[in-house]
């Protein structure tokens, strides 16, 4: 094997490893999008989410609802589904 065929392999290896890699940082984007809007949702239409934000953001100015927390209902209440801060977890 000639030293070009050995870099253009080298190279279409490359290309390969960027373009699996960009897929998956592109699916991991989309999932954190997904998620933000549904969390965004639960905000609009649900009060009880809407306070919890609220009292969360009082507490925690600087957090921000489908990045740093995500809220979720279960039953007729909303509780915290993931607590992405260093900041110590509120209790209700």
């Amino acid at each position: 094997m000639d030293n070009l065929t050995a870099s253009a392999i080298t190279i279409v290896i490359i290309l390969i490893i960027i373009v699996i890699m960009l897929t998956k940082h592109r699916a991991d984007t989309d999932k954190k999008l997904y998620r933000m809007a549904k969390q965004f949702s639960l905000m609009q239409y649900n009060e009880k989410a809407k306070a919890y934000c609220k009292r969360i953001h009082e507490k925690y100015p600087d957090l921000c609802a489908g990045a740093d927390f995500f809220l979720k209902e279960k039953g007729d209440d909303v509780v915290i589904e993931e607590w992405n801060s260093n900041q110590p977890r509120p209790d209700k």
